[in-house]
Formats: C-alpha cells, sequence, structure tokens
C-alpha cells in the first residue's frame, strides 16, 4: 500500500484546507516531518488512520477530531488517495461533531460521513457510500487491522527504547500492548474458567446423585410392615438404586389389590340401593297418574261450557270486517258535514255555497295573490338598489380623487430624480480609489507586523546570543577535558597492563612467562569507559554548540528580514499608519455601498414612474366605468319604483295586500275541499252499510248490538283454545302413564331405602380410602422413578467426564504456567514472538553497527514470580560477551530501538499474509545520534525505500533537516492552530518552499 495524496481541513489544530502530495517524494524516497513539539507532526498521522479506520490513535473522534478554531460554516473531513497494486482508491470522511448553530444560538450535530471511490478510466467510480460499508471495504483490501497498521506503518522509537531497558515484568505488559495478545490471556482465562466450572459441575453432579437417593429414602419412610430402606453405606450406585425402587413397587402392588378389591364390594351395594330406589320411583309414578286422571275429570263440565263460547266468537268472526267498515263509514260522514258546514260559514256573505260559484270565485283570488306576491318583492328589493345607487355614486367619486392623487405624484417625479443622480455620481467618485487603498491597507498591516516580530526577536536574539557564548565554552572545557583524559589513558597503558600480570602466564604485549621488570602503575588509573563517557560529552558538548549558533544565525537573518519589510519608522508610527489606511479604506468601501445604494434607489424611483402613468391610465378607464354604473343603478331604482306605487292601489303596503288575497282564497278553497269530502264520505256510507246488511242476514244475526256482544278478540279466543287443548293433553297423558306396563302388578306401598343407602356410602369410604392408598404408592413411585433417572443420569455423567475433566485440569494448570517453563500462555506466545522480531531485527542492527552489536533472546526461567523467557540481551562482538541492554549508550539504544520497530513491522506485514507497506513514518529519537550513528541510521532508512518504498521521518533535529531534501513542515500560526508547508531543496543548505495552504 502507497500512500498517494493527503488533504485536510478543520482537522485537529489545522483549521483550513491542507493537502500533501506524498506522490511528488517517491523520487527522494526518505522525506523529513519537522515541527515544534505540540505543533501536529503526528496529526498528519492520525488524519491517514481516521480516513482508513474511522478513528485516530490520540483522539476522541467526537471530542477532539474537530478543530476547536474551525467556524459554524467550516466543515471538517479527510480525504486520502491510495494505491494498492493497480489500483487506485479515495478515502473520504468527516467525524459526527458539535457545531454552533449559523443562526440563533446552541449547537447542531453534522453526521459522521464516508464515501470510498476507485479510480477508472472514465474518472472516480463510488466503491461504499457509507461508514460501515468503507470500513469492511478498507479492511478488506488493506487487510491490515487498524492496530496492525499503526504497528508496521508508525515505528515509534520511543516505546522500543523503553522496552529495551525494562524488566521481565514491564518487557511483558510493553509486548501484550505492542502485540495486543489479549487473545492469549482470554484463552487462559477461558480454560481456568473451564476448569473452574467442570469442577463445580462434577461437585453439581454428586450433590445432585445424592439428593435424588435422599429424597427416594424419604419417600420410602416404614412400610406396613414396618419394612426400612436399605441402610446409606455410602455413595450410590445402581444395585442400591434398583433395591429401593423394588420396595416402592411391591407396595404399589399391595394397594392395588386392595383397591380391587374396595372397588367390588362398592359395585354391589350401589346395585342392590339403585333397584330400592327404581321400584319406588314406579310405585310414585303410578300414584300420581290416579290422582292426575280424578282431578282432570271434575273440571270437564267448565271446559265443555268454553268450547261452545269459542264456537260463537269463530262463526260471528266472519261478519266482523263489514260491520267495522259501516261503524267507520258512519263516523266519517258526520265528520265531513261538520267540516262543510264551518267552510261554509266564513265564506263572503254575497257568495251563494254552490260549487260552479266557488270555483269561479277562487280563480279570480289566484291572480290576487299573484299580484300581489310580485308587488311584495318589487318591494323588498328597493332598498337593494338603493344602496346599489349609493354605492355606484361613492365608487365613481373615489376613482376621480384617485386620479387626482396619482397626477400630483407623478409631477414630483423629475426632479427627485436629478437629486439622485447627483448623488449617486459622487458616491461613485469617492469610491475609486477602493483598490489603492486596499493595498495601501495591506503595506501598512506587512509593515506592522514586521516591526512588532522584529522587536519581539531583538530579545530572543540576546538570549541565543548568550546561550551560544554559553556552549562555546562548554565544548572547548569538553574538548580539553577529553585531551587530558586520553593523554593519561596513554601514559598509564603501561602500568595497567603491568598490574595484570600473573607469573606464569604469557604477557599479552610479548608473550613472555617471566616479567622481571613491571611497569609501576600510576596513581590514577584513566579507564576506556572514562574515555568513552568523555567522547560522548564532547560530542555532546559539540553539538549543543552548533545547534546554539545555528539558531542564533536563524534568529539574525530572520530579524534582518523584517526590519527590511518595516522600515525606518517605529511601532507607534506604523500602528498610526495602519489606522489612516484602515479609516481610508473604511471610507472606500462605505462610499461604494452608497454608489450602489443609491442606484438602486434610482432604479427603483424610474420603476415607480413607469407604474404612476400605467396607473393614471387604468384608473381614467375606471371613472368612465364606474360613472356609467352609478347612472344605471339610479334608473333602475326610479322603474322600481313607480311599479310599486302602481300595484298597490288603495292597500297601505305590499305585505297587506298579499295578506288579504291569501285570506280570501284559503277561505274558498278550504269550502271546495269539505264539499267534496262530503260526497267521497256519503258514497262510502251507503255502501257500507248495504255490506254489514247483508252479513248480518247471512249469519241470522238481528242487529249490530247482537254481533257484538258474541264477539271476542283474538287474543281471548287463543286463549279459550289453548285452555281447551291443554286439558285435554293432560287427561290423555295421565292415561296413558296408567296403562303403561311397567306400572301394572306393583305393590300397594314403597320399599325403605336408607339402609342401602348406609351401606353404599360405607363402601364408597372404604373403595375411596383403598383408591388414595393406590393412588400415593403410585405418586411416590413416579416421583422416585424420575429422581432414579436422574441420579443414575449423574452417576454415568460423573463416570463419562472423570477423564475430560482431569486432562481440564491439566491444560488449565499448563495456561496459567504451573509447568516447566514457568510461562502461561501469554508469556510464551510473547516469547515465541519476541525471538523473531529478534531475528528480523539482527537484520538491521549488523548492517546499522558494522556487525558489532547482536541482540540475544534470553529464554531461561526466572523466579520469584517474574515472567520467564523474555529476557533480551545485546552480544558485542568487541568483547564477545553478552551483556545488559542498559549498558547500551543513548545512541546505542536508539539504534536498537529502530532495529526492533522495522523487525516488528517485518514480522506483523508476514503475519498479514505478505501484505506490501510502500510508505512507512520513523518517530522521533535521531537527536541521540552522533555522526558515524545518524549515518547508519540515515543508510537503514535509505536501504527501507528499495523497490519504491517511502519512508517519512519524524524528527525536529537540524541535522535531519539538512540531510533530507524534501521535508513537511508544521508551523504554529499566531492566534492559534498550525499550517502545513512543503518544502523541497536541491542540495542541503538551499531550499525553496511552497506553502500548499488553501481555505
Amino acid at each position: 500500500m502507497r500512500l498517494l495524496r493527503l488533504e485536510l481541513a478543520g482537522f485537529g489544530p489545522y483549521r483550513g484546507r491542507f493537502e500533501i502530495d506524498f506522490a511528488a517524494f517517491e523520487a527522494d524516497g526518505v522525506y523529513l516531518i519537522a515541527g515544534p513539539t505540540g505543533a501536529g507532526k503526528s496529526t498528519i498521522l492520525d488524519a491517514v488512520c481516521f480516513a482508513l479506520y474511522g478513528s485516530a490513535p490520540r483522539y476522541d473522534e467526537r471530542a477532539h477530531l474537530r478543530s476547536d478554531l474551525a467556524g459554524p460554516d467550516e466543515a471538517t473531513w479527510v480525504e486520502l488517495d491510495v494505491q494498492l497494486g493497480d489500483r487506485v482508491l479515495r478515502v473520504r470522511r468527516s467525524p459526527e461533531y458539535e457545531r454552533p448553530k449559523q443562526r440563533g444560538s446552541g449547537t447542531t450535530r453534522e453526521k459522521a460521513q464516508a464515501t470510498l471511490l476507485e479510480r477508472t478510466p472514465s474518472g472516480w467510480e463510488a466503491v461504499a457510500t457509507t461508514a460501515k460499508e468503507v470500513g469492511h471495504e478498507v479492511a478488506r483490501l488493506v487487510g491490515l487491522t487498524k492496530d496492525e497498521f499503526l504497528q508496521v506503518t508508525l515505528l515509534a522509537q520511543g516505546g522500543f527504547a523503553e522496552f529495551l531497558g525494562a524488566s521481565s515484568d514491564e518487557r511483558k505488559a510493553l509486548l501484550e500492548r505492542l502485540f495486543g495478545t489479549g487473545s492469549m490471556r482470554r484463552l487462559r482465562e477461558l480454560a481456568l474458567a473451564d476448569g473452574k466450572a467442570l469442577g463445580a459441575q462434577r461437585a453439581e453432579l454428586e450433590q445432585r446423585r445424592d439428593d435424588r437417593v435422599a429424597r427416594v429414602r424419604s419417600l420410602i419412610g416404614p412400610g406396613d410392615d414396618d419394612e426400612e430402606a436399605p441402610a446409606d453405606d455410602g455413595a450410590a450406585d445402581e444395585r442400591s438404586l434398583a433395591a429401593l425402587e423394588g420396595i416402592l413397587t411391591e407396595r404399589l402392588e399391595a394397594a392395588s389389590a386392595a383397591a380391587v378389591a374396595a372397588t367390588a364390594a362398592e359395585r354391589e351395594a350401589r346395585e342392590a340401593r339403585d333397584a330400592a330406589r327404581a321400584l319406588a320411583e314406579r310405585i310414585a309414578r303410578r300414584d300420581g297418574a290416579v290422582a292426575a286422571v280424578a282431578a282432570l275429570e271434575a273440571a270437564s263440565d267448565a271446559i265443555a261450557a268454553d268450547r261452545e263460547r269459542l264456537a260463537d266468537a269463530d262463526r260471528v268472526a266472519e261478519a266482523a270486517a263489514e260491520v267495522d267498515r259501516w261503524t267507520r263509514a258512519d263516523r266519517r260522514a258526520q265528520r265531513a258535514a261538520t267540516a262543510l258546514e264551518a267552510a261554509t260559514a266564513v265564506l263572503p256573505e254575497s257568495l251563494e255555497p254552490e260549487r260552479a260559484a266557488v270555483e269561479r270565485e277562487r280563480e279570480a283570488a289566484l291572480d290576487d295573490v299573484a299580484r300581489a306576491s310580485e308587488t311584495t318583492r318589487f318591494e323588498r328589493e328597493l332598498p337593494q338598489l338603493e344602496h346599489a345607487a349609493d354605492e355606484a355614486e361613492r365608487d365613481a367619486r373615489a376613482a376621480e380623487e384617485a386620479v387626482d392623487a396619482a397626477r400630483r405624484e407623478r409631477a414630483e417625479h423629475p426632479e427627485a430624480r436629478d437629486a439622485l443622480v447627483r448623488a449617486r455620481e459622487d458616491a461613485a467618485t469617492r469610491a475609486a480609489g477602493t483598490e489603492p487603498a486596499r493595498a495601501a491597507l495591506e503595506a501598512a498591516e506587512a509593515r506592522l507586523e514586521a516591526r512588532e516580530r522584529a522587536d519581539r526577536l531583538v530579545e530572543h536574539e540576546r538570549e541565543a546570543s548568550a546561550e551560544a557564548g554559553r556552549t562555546a565554552a562548554a565544548q572547548h572545557a569538553a574538548a580539553d577535558a577529553l585531551q587530558r583524559l586520553q593523554a593519561a589513558r596513554v601514559a598509564g597503558m603501561a602500568g595497567e597492563l603491568a598490574s595484570a600480570l600473573v607469573a606464569g602466564e604469557p604477557c599479552p604485549v610479548c608473550g613472555a612467562l617471566e616479567h622481571p621488570s613491571p611497569h609501576a602503575p600510576g596513581g590514577d588509573i584513566v579507564t576506556a569507559d572514562d574515555v568513552a563517557d568523555a567522547i560522548a560529552a564532547s560530542e555532546a558538548a559539540l553539538a549543543a554548540a552548533t545547534a546554539a549558533n545555528e539558531t542564533l544565525a536563524a534568529l539574525e537573518r530572520e530579524r534582518a528580514s523584517l526590519e527590511a519589510i518595516a522600515g525606518a519608522a517605529d511601532r507607534d508610527a506604523l500602528a498610526a499608519a495602519l489606522d489612516a489606511a484602515r479609516a481610508a479604506q473604511r471610507a472606500c468601501i462605505d462610499a461604494a455601498a452608497e454608489r450602489e445604494r443609491l442606484g438602486r434607489e434610482l432604479e427603483q424611483h424610474d420603476e415607480r414612474s413607469r407604474e404612476l402613468d400605467g396607473r393614471i391610465a387604468e384608473l381614467e378607464r375606471v371613472v368612465g366605468e364606474r360613472r356609467s354604473a352609478a347612472a344605471s343603478a339610479a334608473t333602475r331604482l326610479a322603474d322600481a319604483r313607480a311599479r310599486v306605487r302602481e300595484a298597490l292601489g288603495e292597500h297601505p303596503d305590499a305585505r297587506s295586500m298579499l295578506h288579504a288575497a291569501s285570506t280570501r282564497r284559503d277561505a274558498l278553497e278550504q269550502w271546495l275541499e269539505a264539499d267534496a269530502e262530503r260526497a267521497r264520505a256519503a258514497a262510502e256510507q251507503e255502501e257500507a252499510a248495504a255490506d254489514g246488511r247483508a252479513a248480518l242476514e247471512r249469519l241470522g244475526i238481528a242487529d249490530r248490538e247482537a254481533l257484538a256482544a258474541m264477539r271476542l278478540e283474538p287474543a281471548e279466543r287463543l286463549a279459550l283454545r289453548e285452555r281447551i287443548r291443554a286439558h285435554d293433553d293432560e287427561l290423555a297423558s295421565a292415561r296413558g302413564v296408567l296403562a303403561q306396563p311397567e306400572l301394572q302388578g306393583l305393590p300397594e306401598t314403597a320399599p325403605d331405602v336408607a339402609p342401602l343407602e348406609a351401606a353404599l356410602v360405607e363402601a364408597e369410604a372404604a373403595s375411596a380410602l383403598a383408591a388414595r392408598a393406590e393412588a400415593t404408592a403410585q405418586t411416590r413411585l413416579d416421583h422416585a422413578a424420575a429422581d432414579l433417572d436422574d441420579a443414575r443420569q449423574a452417576i454415568r455423567s460423573l463416570a463419562d467426564g472423570a477423564e475430560h475433566a482431569a486432562t481440564v485440569r491439566a491444560l488449565a494448570d499448563a495456561l496459567d504456567g504451573r509447568n516447566e517453563l514457568r510461562q502461561d500462555i501469554e508469556t510464551y506466545v510473547l516469547a515465541a514472538r519476541l525471538g523473531t522480531i529478534i531475528e528480523a531485527a539482527n537484520l538491521r542492527l549488523g548492517a546499522m553497527t558494522d556487525g558489532r552489536f547482536a541482540l540475544l533472546h534470553d529464554e531461561g526461567t526466572a523466579y520469584r514470580g517474574k515472567a520467564s523467557g523474555l529476557g533480551i540481551q545485546v552480544l558485542d562482538a568487541h568483547t564477545g560477551r553478552a551483556r545488559t541492554t542498559k549498558s547500551l549508550s543513548g545512541g546505542e539504544t536508539f539504534l536498537a530501538s529502530l532495529a526492533l520497530a522495522l523487525g516488528l513491522a517485518d514480522v506483523v506485514q508476514a503475519e498479514a499474509g505478505g501484505i506490501s507497506l510502500e510508505t512507512l513514518f520513523v518517530d522521533e529519537g535521531f537527536g541521540s545520534l552522533d555522526q558515524d550513528s545518524l549515518e547508519a541510521a540515515l543508510a537503514t532508512l535509505d536501504a527501507l525505500r528499495a523497490g519504491g518504498r517511502s519512508v517519512g521521518v519524524i524528527s525536529h533535529v537540524q541535522q535531519m533537516q539538512e540531510r533530507i531534501p524534501w521535508r513537511i513542515r508544521v508551523v504554529p500560526v499566531p492566534g492559534g492552530g498550525s499550517r502545513i508547508e512543503v518544502a523541497a531543496s536541491d542540495s542541503p543548505g538551499r531550499a525553496q518552499e511552497t506553502a500548499l495552504r488553501a481555505g
């Protein structure tokens, strides 16, 4: 995997948008990421990790991924282009974060978003569009988890330097953090938990077996013959369980036999009682039937009278309809005659009560009602016509007034337009100086900023000068001390060799076995370690002096550049010039705004003039229309008033005229209707009387009064019929009961059933007691069977799982460190991986140290509870002996740490399926190296880019900035935040910088 391009905005300390083209570094291979501590160098790697995996190792993405400096309208996002083999992908992510609302107070939540695109010949095509899909695709395509990616991409020497000098237990903790062996720890914990759970399970099985056997023994208890259960002489087995089950089975068989005998005795007692009860019931039925027949025969005379009355009522019912119609016709004729008399009383006295004359008078009255209705309508319309005429006159006058007002307003427009034109031309003249004023303001701001920065650098320059003097003196002192120690070391070498001579052993210089005149040792012996420490101190002093001189020179160059920009003026003069430039620019900006405003007002003024011209023409047309409408309304009102006066005649108003006509019409129509009803009622009365007399003659009844005496209502006839039928049915039923064969020849008195009932109750009680005893025995056997089955299952499970339990306990002990190596599973796995990593690290370390140093994996057993198999020693080829890693110098420790980090990266890549990573980052630590070690480290990094690999080095060491041509510089911004600058140099000491910042 190769990083091609990174673009970010509103992320961490970076408020704006920044872009880094990693592809531009491929020619050099190694590039530098430099900047002050805390500026945001590592945030670049956080952005890469967030783009790929949706989270950053050093951030809580919801709280800190978004820059605190970003404004409400500024978004937060990261976009990364990567190459995987022949495929080029682009992943873009934005985290979920709270931002201030653009309007109002409070905050609003921006949801997390993610997209994954692939570059094709036709452009970028979407691969995934949700955060979940993007995470799945990235993990599948990259082939590394986030932790693995960080391990093999970001080589942090700090953790490995700590790792080298740690104790076994501390090294184990660091290995667990670096390599993530939580799964092994969980495996050990699971094994221990399984062993514990299996022990508890076996204890539970034993307890369950004992509980079930105890419950079966309690069910047995003493029997009828005081038989006790077998004694409990230890752990139960299959034979003892079978003996318990046999006792319960025998007791059930005895109870079943007793229950069968009791049931037979109960059956015999019930049969005797049922036979006596049946005989008594037949005798009672016979006696009841005899009494019923006697009672029914006594009521026969009354039933015969009812039969005769029902027959008369059925006969007269045939003529009831004709007689009822005759009666109704008489009543209708009487009502019609009365109504005609009342209608005749309200007719006019001059009108004869004859139908033809009344009909002619009614037609005349209808015409009068029609004329009165029309006159009423005209009279109701008069107020509306008057209102319409008044409204039309008011509308006409209002239109005339509107025309006059519009004409007056239009007459004032030319003079107002001339004033607007003059004001706009004046504002345009003043706004013409905007661009020169802006340029003058920028120049004034630059001069003031340069003056302030130059003034601040004066104190820093004095401090740097003092530091340069101090470090130079320290460097000279360290050089002098080294020279003195080296001379003393040479002078005392003979005495040191002589003090080590032993009689009979060869001299290391000449090989002689005799030492007749050894050199006397000096007073103070200077060892090789003393000289090495002095060399290190001298080199450190030289590096400090060089750094101090470079810092002083950089400050002097920067202040000279700033002085050239600021000029000779002091800060107060430059601040006053800046205020004047701001005021001039503000005046030009205000004039431009005024010019635009006046231009809009002039356009609005001309538009208003055009609107007034159109409005005047429209109002003149409306005046003509409304004058014509007012004249028409006045004419309609005059015509309506004339028609109403003509129609009323002698009536005061249309309402009284309509009332008189309607009253006369209603009286005439009422008489005509009453006369017609009287004729219809008389005809119907004559026809109904004839039918009624014929019906009476047919039945032989004298008159309507005789028929009324014989009539019964339908409900009364139905009740009589039901009573007669019920009497007949009851008499037949009683006589049928007496004729039944089973009631013939019965004794006079019924048998006594009470003694038989008592015998049955006693037999039922005995049978129930025997049944309960049988059920109890069966229940005990059933319960015991379940308990016995459970106990047998527990016994079999204990026997089957004995070997498995022993195996699990042995495995748990081995994984927990109770083994010959005294290593738990985590330590064992870590020791194996440590050995692999040390082998890979030695390939790098040997090259960086010219074969002098190699790391050794100490697999010896540790004591006092410490982790075994995690020891590391260093083999020094100069001495041929292994020694502790704490004896390494600072530069040697850095080289060993770098070798371990590179070894870890190689191992993780191999374990991840041979994934190729063409982009690596190496963290801080180069400041501890001397010149030769630095050269060796750089050579190793240079070797890493073989085959096209790109290596990013994170460091603030000046020598690194001089040696590495391409670099990414993180620069703090005044007021907070940082910016990213990408610098390229053709040779050390000469660089051309380009800040790739946007937004």
